[in-house]
């Protein structure tokens, strides 16, 4: 292992370990605001997270969308939609971790839940769900960023985001509080 990629993997394991927000299970239909990570490099991705957050805003909920394209720019006509932001490769370090200038208004952010709504391991997004102040975030277990998450679903790498999203309603509506 390279150098730089212990580095990346210890400030990861430092940035994951040093989450001390106020959680509370929220259900999504209980939330009045939701953030939502997800990869902005797939455009059906993020085709999806936009349906998904203007349904969100029809039920009358708050809702911001963060994403990272995994490339040091955005191509040119990329759009960029009301209470969105993305960072790109370009707001990481030296070693692939988000500069924390470049997210800290959406860690530091008091969303009743926080979806995370990729199905990689996405450390610049892992980080900043771990620095979250949601009381509620919902992402895909991976076993190395347990903390990142209030709420894993446990699907393999494969599995589409629209499959990924209706398992987090599904167990959303279980959820009674």
């Amino acid at each position: 292992m390279r150098f730089k990629d212990k580095l990346a993997k210890y400030v990861f394991k430092k940035a994951i370990a040093s989450s001390r927000a106020f959680r509370q299970t929220i259900a999504i239909s209980n939330a009045k605001t939701i953030g939502i990570l997800y990869d902005a490099t797939s455009a059906e991705q993020e085709s999806i997270v936009f349906n998904l957050s203007d349904r969100l805003r029809t039920q009358g909920k708050e809702v911001k969308v963060f994403g990272f394209y995994n490339k040091k720019k955005l191509p040119p006509d990329h759009v960029l939609r009301s209470s969105q932001e993305i960072i790109t490769r370009a707001n990481l370090n030296w070693y692939g971790v988000p500069k924390r200038s470049s997210y800290a208004e959406m860690a530091n952010e008091s969303f009743d839940i926080l979806l995370n709504l990729y199905t990689w391991h996405c450390v610049p997004l892992l980080v900043i769900s771990a620095a979250s102040k949601a009381k509620f975030r919902i992402g895909k277990y991976f076993s190395d960023a347990t903390n990142c998450f209030d709420f894993m679903v446990n699907i393999d790498g494969n599995t589409p985001l629209e499959n990924f999203l209706t398992q987090i309603e599904v167990f959303s509506t279980k959820i009674q509080k």
